[in-house]
């Protein structure tokens, strides 16, 4: 009989610790919705979610230029880490991807082939590829393409190519870093890079 007790008062603490982790994640994403709302009212689009502790997403548009804000997140070995992934409509001439080294060698992504090194003034490595594209050659030379870079310490990529930019950076405050002003730098961001492309 007190095998069933003591087992009876685990199930209590486990379903406790669990209901604690769900409430906890929605008061989260309860906020980040919040900001994406306070962001719809400063440029058009819409606010959605799925699920009563779902992340939320953004669908709008930004100086003419269709924007999707999503979310995603990765467990490492002794945090968890979420993504920003900002979708940008503007179609890119030059097409490369260019990636925070550390954050691509966690990846295991595989041998690195065909790429330039850009160093930024925080001492940043990013990848940039493919360096054999003579366009790409141009870009890393771009001072104005240097400063964006030098700007994103938190970013993991970026992709460019005919159907748009594709921008993730990391956050561990992603409350604060869904804040309307920061969102609006990020694609104030994506569209300087777009006029240096």
């Amino acid at each position: 009989m007190q095998i069933v007790f003591y087992f009876f008062i685990f199930l209590l603490i486990i379903m406790a610790l669990w209901f604690f982790m769900v409430w906890i994640r929605k008061t989260m994403w309860d906020a980040v919705h919040r900001n994406l709302l306070d962001l719809e009212d400063r440029i058009e689009g819409r606010v959605q979610r799925r699920g009563f502790a779902g992340r939320p997403f953004f669908h709008g548009r930004f100086r003419d230029t269709e924007v999707t804000v999503n979310f995603s997140s990765e467990k490492t070995a002794d945090k968890r880490r979420t993504y920003i992934d900002i979708s940008y409509s503007a179609a890119s001439p030059v097409s490369f991807s260019v990636s925070e080294k550390s954050w691509l060698t966690e990846q295991q992504a595989g041998p690195l082939e065909d790429f330039l090194e850009v160093q930024t003034e925080s001492g940043q490595t990013m990848i940039l590829r493919p360096a054999s594209a003579k366009g790409v050659k141009m870009l890393s030379e771009k001072e104005a393409f240097r400063n964006i870079l030098n700007a994103q310490p938190d970013m993991a990529y970026i992709f460019a190519g005919p159907s748009g930019l594709l921008y993730e950076y990391i956050t561990e405050e992603v409350i604060k870093s869904t804040e309307p002003d920061q969102l609006l730098a990020r694609l104030t961001m994506l569209d300087n890079l777009r006029e240096v492309l």
